[in-house]
C-alpha cells in the first residue's frame, strides 16, 4: 500500500514536458517531430484535460479508468482526479509547496511537503509520463510520419513508431497523434506482448483561467488529512500474533526451502476487515506473498483478465497469470491469495504450496 501511495506522491512532484509552435512542424522530420513533443521549454503556461485510460488483454478489456488534470506550469500547481474501473476514486493537488492525495477504496488522505528544490516545478502527469516513454521510443523504434489527421476535433499529427529489432525491448508498435498547434499528445496506442493500452483524451483546453479554488479537493465528511509519515496503517507482527486476529486457524508455509522473513497486519476499515501478509523468501530474495482475510460475498475472481479455475485443498480456487501470477481462494472462512513475486516459480510448484499449507499451532 505503502509503494502505492509513494507511486501517486512521486506522479505530483516531477516536472511537466512541453511544446512548440506549429508552423515549425513542417519543416521537420517524424523524428524531429517526436523531439519537439517532448521539448522541455514549454510556451504553455497551464491546461486543463480530460482523458481515458483503456488497457486490453487480447481483446478483452481488464482495465479501464478515467481521469481529469487541471496544470499550472507557470506557479508549479496540478490537480488530478481519477476514476478507475473497480470504482475507487482518488484526488491528488499539488499547490507547489504541499501535495495532499486521497483515494476512496482505502478511505484516507495524507499531504507531504514538496521538496524545497522542486517547488515552483509543474508536477509531472499522466501525459507527460506517455511523453517520456514516447522520448525513449526514439531509441528503440524506428518513427514514421503517417500524415496530418483530425481526430475528436484536434488537428493532429499521426505517427507510428515500429521497433527496430523485433522482439527486443519492452514494447512493439507505438501509435501517436498530437495536436499541430500545441503538440499535445491526444492519443495514443502501445502495445506489449498481449497487452495493449490505449489513452485518448476528449477534452483540451489550453491556457484557461484558473481561480483560488481550482487547486484544492473536496474530501467526504468525516476525512481528516494526516501526515504522509502516518499513511502506513499496517503493524510489523509475529505470526502467533497473526494467528490470533481470526477465530479460524491461520494457514502458513511451513517449508526449509522458503523463510518466513515478515509478517504485517492491516486493518482496512472501507471494508471492516483485517488483512494479515506474510513474505516468503529464498537465497535472500522475496519469492511469494501469502495474504489473508475475512472471507467476503465476492467472487474469487480479480478481474484481471482469462482465469483458470482449479480445485486446491478441497475447494475451489482460481488462478491467473494476466498482468500478476496469482492463485486465490476460500477455506474456513478466510480468503488466501498467493502472489508469486518470482516468475521462475512455475504453475505446479505453486500448486504443491498451496496444498502442504499447515495451521500455525499445528
Amino acid at each position: 500500500m505503502k509503494k502505492l501511495w509513494i507511486s501517486t506522491l512521486a506522479i505530483s512532484c516531477g516536472i511537466l514536458l512541453g511544446a512548440c509552435s506549429a508552423e515549425e512542424a513542417a519543416q521537420y522530420s517524424p523524428d524531429q517531430i517526436v523531439a519537439q513533443a517532448v521539448e522541455k521549454d514549454s510556451a504553455v503556461k497551464g491546461y486543463y484535460l480530460k482523458g481515458q485510460m483503456e488497457v486490453f488483454n487480447v481483446d478483452q478489456q481488464i482495465d479501464d479508468s478515467t481521469m481529469e488534470q487541471w496544470t499550472d506550469n507557470e506557479n508549479g500547481r496540478t490537480k488530478i482526479i481519477t476514476e478507475a474501473a473497480n470504482g475507487d476514486i482518488s484526488k491528488t493537488v499539488n499547490d507547489g509547496e504541499k501535495v495532499i492525495t486521497y483515494s476512496a477504496l482505502q478511505d484516507a488522505a495524507y499531504e507531504i511537503d514538496v521538496p524545497e528544490e522542486d517547488q515552483g516545478l509543474a508536477p509531472q502527469s499522466q501525459r507527460a509520463q506517455i511523453e517520456q516513454r514516447l522520448e525513449m521510443t526514439r531509441e528503440t523504434h524506428d518513427i514514421e510520419l503517417i500524415g496530418e489527421e483530425e481526430w475528436n476535433g484536434f488537428d493532429t499529427y499521426h505517427i507510428k513508431a515500429v521497433p527496430k529489432e523485433e522482439g527486443k525491448g519492452m514494447t512493439g508498435v507505438e501509435e501517436y497523434w498530437l495536436t499541430t498547434d500545441d503538440w499535445f499528445i491526444v492519443k495514443s496506442m502501445t502495445e506489449s506482448g498481449d497487452i495493449t493500452v490505449n489513452y485518448s483524451v476528449s477534452e483540451l483546453e489550453i491556457n484557461p483561467s484558473f481561480d483560488e479554488t481550482t487547486f484544492q479537493i473536496e474530501l467526504p465528511e468525516g476525512i481528516e488529512v494526516q501526515p504522509f509519515e502516518e499513511m502506513d496503517p499496517s503493524e510489523d507482527v509475529t505470526l502467533e500474533e497473526a494467528a490470533a486476529v481470526y477465530e479460524q486457524p491461520l494457514l502458513t508455509v511451513k517449508n526449509d526451502a522458503y523463510q518466513l522473513e515478515k509478517v504485517n497486519s492491516f486493518y482496512m476499515k472501507s471494508f471492516d476487515r483485517t488483512e494479515v501478509s506474510q513474505e516468503f523468501h529464498k537465497d535472500g530474495f522475496l519469492q511469494f506473498t501469502l495474504s489473508s482475510f475475512e472471507s467476503p460475498d465476492e467472487s474469487l475472481s480479480l478481474g484481471f483478465g482469462e482465469e483458470e479455475e482449479l480445485e486446491v485443498r478441497g475447494t475451489k480456487a482460481v488462478y491467473t497469470t494476466d498482468i500478476i501470477t496469482n492463485l486465490v481462494w476460500d477455506e474456513n472462512g478466510l480468503r488466501y491469495s498467493l502472489l508469486i513475486q518470482n516468475p521462475e516459480i512455475t504453475k505446479e510448484q505453486l500448486l504443491e504450496i498451496v496444498e502442504n499449507l499447515t495451521p500455525v499451532n499445528e
